[in-house]
């Protein structure tokens, strides 16, 4: 679909589009569902491959140029979610389970707690800068309007010189303080 960085092809359901003549098999539905061209497995490569020690660098020479003491480096993420259409904001969060601050000066790597990664999709993508010459991939399921369908996505590691963040949402419940008088037997 993406040939260096260009757009050469849309996913399609039977649905014609101008200037395209046939479809290329990509509508996908849960059980039940109304199809809708959506993705299967999902195959991202790069053409400036660096090691972890390499991108961690550049991590910390971007840091400085942009006159910041620390940058993020997420480890680890459980999914999350993006929004896209034509009438509505296209958006998407990430949902990281293991964050660090890698600082400029050296000190030592700190784990961080509540952050999630967002951003705008078309945005994010032009301040990818390098990638890990190493593939990991997810293998799991994507929920949109024709339902829950399983997915695949092989992709290394990216640099990203500019992102956002923001604090993740938690709840505001106070656990009693007491316990339950009838389960005080």
């Amino acid at each position: 679909m993406v040939d260096n960085g260009i757009l050469r092809n849309f996913l399609m359901t039977r649905t014609p589009i101008n200037g395209i003549s046939g479809s290329n098999g990509h509508a996908r539905t849960a059980p039940g569902g109304i199809p809708e061209s959506r993705q299967s497995n999902l195959i991202v490569t790069g053409k400036s491959e660096k090691s972890f020690s390499e991108l961690r660098e550049l991590l910390i020479a971007e840091c400085k140029k942009q006159g910041k003491s620390y940058g993020y480096l997420f480890q680890d993420v459980q999914g999350g979610f993006t929004n896209v259409g034509r009438t509505t904001p296209n958006a998407f969060n990430v949902l990281p389970t293991e964050v660090y601050k890698i600082y400029v000066d050296g000190k030592a790597d700190e784990l961080v707690r509540g952050v999630d990664l967002i951003g705008t999709p078309l945005s994010m993508f032009k301040h990818i800068t390098a990638c890990s010459n190493t593939m990991e991939t997810f293998n799991g399921m994507c929920g949109s309007g024709s339902g829950w369908v399983p997915v695949s996505a092989s992709s290394p590691a990216i640099f990203v010189d500019v992102i956002e963040t923001q604090k993740k949402s938690k709840s505001s419940e106070r656990l009693p303080v007491l316990p339950r008088p009838d389960l005080d037997k």
